[in-house]
């Protein structure tokens, strides 16, 4: 993603953030344990808040709209975008809207749903099969174990049809948290040293050039000079856990990709968040072809299929500040 503002005050209230409304009035649905309270929307299955309960600190990024005014959005079935937002199927074309078709959808909770957690449900609509061919069921079972949000989700193919599709997730978590720190004392840190390169993003899709990124490093600076305003794309990523904190500390969160190989980070300059996309799936390239079924950015479920896909945040609220 890169549309976005750049002004920001790192003495402004954080109290300013925090008072954006819940995804425009949607009704929010919560799940807690003894170390974590989180709060979800229906409109979208999109995150809230995480809330750690002993310091009662907020570290999902708050959606303030003079910066990005979502917070955690779900992928399905594109990550960020198509190829001139469009695919063919059979001969058909079909527009693909930004960020899928469940961004914004109107989801229920399922009743067998307990205290620490939560289950959430869509099945498409008629207008999403004018969009997408494909018939779906789309489920997410949020479920809070110790200090671990897991994300599992279940994606099933209700035609007879081959589906092809993508899938992601999109957290933002807040850099700064209280304190009023600038960006450079925060890094996004690796589970392991890496030396890789990493694939260009423009206007959301993969370009044909790749960049040099980490020297055998296991972190990287918010304000290191190779951070870009478009995404730090990773196929294949090797480091299975991404954790966001103060620099040179074990992170406060860190996500774990799990059954997501890929993932993009996103942290554009100026901008008091950090957001780490896994993804099943990956933006499309610049000269894909149109027809979804010679896409690369997709996978694939046979006809009446189902596959299941997880993903974790854990939250170390030990962690002191810089």
């Amino acid at each position: 993603m890169d549309t976005f503002r750049f002004s920001f005050s790192w003495g402004s209230s954080l109290a300013a953030v925090i008072s954006c409304s819940l995804c425009s009035g949607a009704k929010v649905v919560t799940i807690e344990n003894d170390s974590l309270e989180v709060a979800i929307s229906l409109q979208g299955a999109e995150l809230q808040s995480i809330r750690a309960k002993e310091s009662d600190t907020e570290y999902l990024w708050q959606g303030d709209p003079e910066f990005w005014e979502r917070r955690a959005i779900v992928m399905f079935p594109v990550n960020v975008a198509f190829r001139d937002w469009k695919f063919t199927h059979q001969g058909e074309t079909y527009e693909m809207p930004f960020l899928g078709l469940v961004e914004s959808g109107a989801f229920k909770r399922l009743r067998r749903s307990n205290r620490d957690e939560a289950i959430l449900e869509y099945q498409n609509t008629k207008e999403d099969l004018e969009r997408y061919p494909f018939p779906f069921r789309f489920q997410i079972r949020f479920s809070l174990k110790g200090s671990t949000l897991t994300h599992e989700i279940l994606v099933e193919n209700k035609g007879t049809e081959t589906m092809y599709f993508a899938l992601g997730g999109h957290p933002g978590f807040r850099t700064p948290l209280d304190g009023g720190k600038t960006r450079g004392d925060y890094q996004i840190s690796f589970s392991k040293k890496l030396d890789v390169d990493r694939i260009e993003i423009e206007a959301n899709l993969q370009q044909n050039s790749r960049i040099p990124y980490l020297n055998n490093e296991d972190s990287i600076a918010l304000d290191d000079p190779r951070v870009p305003n478009s995404g730090m794309f990773q196929n294949s990523m090797a480091a299975r856990r991404i954790g966001v904190g103060f620099k040179g500390k074990t992170p406060y969160v860190t996500l774990s990709l799990e059954d997501f190989p890929n993932v993009n980070m996103w942290t554009p300059e100026g901008m008091p968040f950090v957001c780490i996309e896994p993804m099943l799936g990956h933006h499309d390239h610049i000269d894909a072809s149109y027809k979804i079924s010679e896409k690369a950015c997709v996978v694939s479920l046979e006809g009446g299929q189902s596959g299941r896909y997880r993903f974790s945040i854990e939250v170390n609220e030990a962690v002191p500040g810089p």
